[in-house]
C-alpha cells in the first residue's frame, strides 16, 4: 500500500488579514514603551541629604508659647550665628560693695529677764560682691551669778574677747538690703573670775564653813558656727539675728576651779546675737550679668529671618 505524501498547506491570507498581521508588532511596541514610561515617572523623587557639618543651623520660628497659646508674631529663640550658650555663675555686684558696723545687744535684753551674764560687742564687716562678708567682732563680757539655791557666787570682771570669721550670703544676686547667711567664727578670750561665799554645811557638826576662791584667771580659744538673717529697717540701718553653736578648742585656767562663764562664748554651746547694723555703701551700681556667646553675628530676639 502506497503512503500518501505529507504536505503542509499554508492558508493564504486575505488583504485584510495581512494588514492586521502588520500592525500587531506596532501595538506591542507601543504597549512596551507605555509600561516603561509609567514605571519611570511613577518613582518617588529623592532629595539628596546635606551632610555638611560646617553649615550653620537653620533658625527656628516658634508660633506658640509653652502653654500652647498662639503668639502675636513668631519668635526666634535661636539665631543663625549668635546663640546664647550659658550664663556664667559670677557675682553681679562689685567686689567692694559696702562696709557695715553693728552693735550686739542681745545679752543686754536677756538681762532684763534675769540672765546673770552678758557679752556686748561691736561688729565690723566688709561685703565682697554681696556674697562673702569677712567679720571682726570685739567686745567685753562679765558675769555676776548667784541664786537662792546655790552655795556660791560667781563673778567675772569685764574682760576682753575678740572673734574673726566670715559669712556666706545665699542671696548674693538679690537685693543687698536682705540676707540669709551661714557663718563661722574663731574666738579668743582672756578673763579673770572669782568664786565667793562658797558655803559648805556639815550636818554632823551642825556648822557651816564659808570661803572664797579669788584671783582666778583663764584663757579660751573657741569656734562658732552660725545661721542668721539681716533685714533693712530704715535707710542705712538694719537688724540682724543669728543663732550660734560653739565648741571649745583649747582652754587653760587655774588649778583650783573651772570657769563657768567665758566672755564672748557664754555658759554653754548655744548662744544668740541681736544687732543693730549701719551699712555704708561703697558701690551702688549693679554689674551686668556676663553672657557667653558663639559667633559674631547679630542676635535676633523676635520673628523674621536673621540677617546674613
Amino acid at each position: 500500500m502506497k503512503r500518501k505524501p505529507f504536505f503542509i498547506k499554508f492558508k493564504s491570507h486575505s488583504r485584510k488579514d495581512k494588514k492586521t498581521w502588520f500592525l500587531t508588532p506596532l501595538v506591542f511596541l507601543a504597549l512596551l514603551l507605555a509600561t516603561n514610561s509609567q514605571s519611570i515617572y511613577g518613582q518617588k523623587k529623592i532629595t539628596p541629604v546635606d551632610n555638611d557639618p560646617n553649615k550653620p543651623a537653620q533658625p527656628t520660628l516658634h508660633y506658640y508659647d509653652k502653654h500652647g497659646n498662639p503668639l502675636d508674631e513668631p519668635v526666634l529663640f535661636m539665631s543663625e550665628l549668635d546663640t546664647v550658650v550659658s550664663i556664667k555663675p559670677k557675682p553681679v555686684y562689685p567686689l567692694l560693695y559696702s562696709a557695715s558696723l553693728g552693735f550686739n545687744f542681745f545679752d543686754g535684753v536677756m538681762k532684763l529677764f534675769g540672765q546673770s551674764f552678758a557679752s556686748y560687742d561691736i561688729q565690723a564687716s566688709v561685703s565682697l560682691h554681696n556674697w562673702f562678708e569677712p567679720v571682726v567682732e570685739l567686745g567685753l563680757g562679765s558675769a555676776d551669778h548667784h541664786t537662792e539655791n546655790s552655795n556660791y557666787r560667781y563673778k567675772t570682771s569685764p574682760s576682753f574677747y575678740g572673734k574673726i570669721g566670715i559669712n556666706y550670703n545665699f542671696m548674693y544676686k538679690s537685693n543687698p538690703d536682705y540676707q540669709v547667711y551661714l557663718g563661722i567664727r574663731g574666738g579668743f578670750s582672756s578673763y579673770k573670775y572669782e568664786i565667793e561665799d562658797v558655803t559648805i554645811n556639815s550636818d554632823y557638826w551642825g556648822q557651816s564653813n564659808k570661803f572664797s576662791i579669788l584671783n582666778q584667771s583663764g584663757n579660751s580659744f573657741y569656734g562658732q558656727t552660725l545661721a542668721g538673717i539681716k533685714v533693712k529697717i530704715w535707710k542705712w540701718f538694719s537688724l540682724g539675728w543669728n543663732i550660734r553653736y560653739g565648741f571649745k578648742i583649747k582652754e587653760s585656767h587655774s588649778a583650783n576651779s573651772i570657769p563657768w562663764f567665758v566672755p564672748g562664748y557664754g555658759t554653754g554651746a548655744l548662744s544668740a546675737s541681736f544687732s543693730l547694723i549701719y551699712t555704708m555703701p561703697i558701690h551702688t551700681k549693679k554689674k551686668e550679668e556676663p553672657i557667653e556667646t558663639i559667633g559674631t553675628g547679630p542676635a535676633h530676639i523676635s520673628g523674621g529671618i536673621p540677617e546674613p
